[in-house]
């Protein structure tokens, strides 16, 4: 019976006729529309608390408020998948290589181009000033990235290629607060060659050329990852304490 009421509910929360954010009827409104225990009732919330669709709020204000699923916690649970696989950083920075450029190529043949090219464009003259502090400037990288896969215009690719950005930063910025800490951050110089990788990819996608977009794009994935990736590690999402290192989004 649990199992019955939560589908009907995730039905309901994922077709939106449950709004995000809204709290959920309470237990007696729910238990006229469902012909179950109360027991049965709270089973079915605690199955959709556990896949993230529900969030229990405790204390005098209390109640069970319905969560729409986000990029956020696709990437989490498929980084969790990852991490237990025990695979590479190589191994998902190759998979990035081919994704992300495809996210590219289709930006550059949007329609709305030329706007898309600058927003990128003002992304990477926001890097620039941050040249000074590793994590910093590995952060505002991240966005840039993380806005270039949106660019793609593809609903679905922009989901899958946006989790795997999202694990990918994970790893990223994990080693960025290692680099500075060990004093081993690429140099200054290396930070401007990424910002110029950064401006060319922008400006291709502007003059909607998406050769060229996938060609720098390429070949900047290429000349940066291997930092993150140097040290042959695994994939990790959680901490030596079993919490989550660093957000996914």
């Amino acid at each position: 019976m649990a199992e019955a009421i939560a589908s009907e509910l995730r039905a309901r929360i994922l077709d939106g006729d449950l709004t995000d954010g809204a709290e959920l009827p309470t237990e007696a409104v729910l238990l006229e529309q469902f012909p179950a225990s109360r027991p049965s009732l709270r089973e079915a919330f605690r199955i959709l608390e556990t896949e993230g669709l529900l969030s229990v709020r405790r204390g005098k204000r209390g109640g069970t408020v319905i969560s729409h699923p986000t990029a956020d916690t696709a990437a989490y649970h498929v980084g969790l998948l990852v991490h237990s696989r025990g695979t590479t950083l190589e191994d998902l920075a190759t998979a990035r290589h081919l994704l992300e450029p495809l996210c590219a190529e289709l930006a550059a043949r949007r329609r709305d181009h030329v706007s898309v090219g600058r927003e990128l464009g003002a992304l990477s003259a926001a890097e620039a000033e941050q040249l000074d502090d590793g994590v910093a400037f590995t952060t505002r990288a991240s966005e840039f990235h993380e806005r270039l896969v949106m660019a793609a215009g593809n609903e679905t690719l922009q989901i899958l290629a946006g989790i795997l950005e999202s694990i990918w930063n994970t790893q990223e910025l994990s080693w960025a607060q290692s680099a500075v800490d060990e004093g081993k951050y690429p140099a200054v110089k290396l930070r401007r060659d990424a910002v110029r990788a950064h401006q060319r990819i922008s400006q291709a996608i502007e003059a909607g050329d998406p050769d060229e977009a996938v060609r720098v794009t390429r070949a900047h994935l290429k000349a940066t990852s291997r930092y993150v990736a140097a040290h042959g590690g695994r994939v990790r999402i959680l901490d030596d304490y079993g919490g989550r290192r660093h957000r996914t989004s």
